[in-house]
């Protein structure tokens, strides 16, 4: 599949966390994000803070999108990383322009 590029991403809040991620902003990443976010992995319940940092920015984590669904709220795409290499789907619920839950998981 071919990789769309970050600005083709429709919702504007997860266009700017893809875009955060893809530039290692952290502050960027977690101001899009409510207090009481949730996430889950595979299902999983998982502290937001503690995977994204561990997932992501630790691991130098990005997702490279090739397909978004439900008005950009859902992406489908390759997330790399110091450890992972694996085709992921990315489920967001956005709440008043803020990322209330993410669900991640491999697909």
């Amino acid at each position: 599949m071919v990789q769309m590029k970050t600005e083709e991403l429709t919702n504007p809040v997860v266009r700017a966390m893809v875009t955060a991620m893809h530039n290692g902003d952290r502050k960027a990443f977690f101001a899009l994000f409510a207090p009481s976010a949730q996430l889950t992995d595979d299902g999983n319940p998982e502290p937001l803070a503690e995977w994204v940092d561990r997932e992501i920015f630790r691991a130098h984590g990005s997702l490279y999108v090739e397909s978004e669904d439900r008005d950009g709220l859902e992406l489908t795409g390759r997330f790399e990383s110091d450890q992972w290499d694996m085709l992921t789907v990315w489920r967001f619920e956005v709440i008043n322009e803020r990322i209330q839950r993410l669900d991640v998981a491999a697909v």
